[in-house]
């Protein structure tokens, strides 16, 4: 059963949320308790479910942001 935070997230993936809202959501999630770990698996899992390459597109953007691939100062978790 999916929890409430990963269908937000799938619904704002999905739905073409920039990705500035979507970041902002996962710092939510983080406060939240939510686990790096835990998004960057639903990411993994959603990605196979992607209805389009833009859709793929914008997980692997939001996975980077998760696993720390960006700038430090945007940096959700430090690892």
């Amino acid at each position: 059963m999916k929890t409430d935070w990963q269908n937000e997230l799938k619904t704002a993936i999905w739905s073409g949320l920039s990705l500035e809202e979507i970041v902002a959501m996962l710092r939510r999630y983080k406060e939240k308790g939510v686990a790096q770990g835990e998004i960057y698996a639903t990411l993994e899992a959603l990605r196979t479910k992607a209805p389009n390459d833009a859709v793929d597109d914008q997980i692997l953007e939001v996975a980077d942001f998760v696993a720390g691939f960006c700038s430090p100062h945007m940096r959700i978790w430090e690892n």
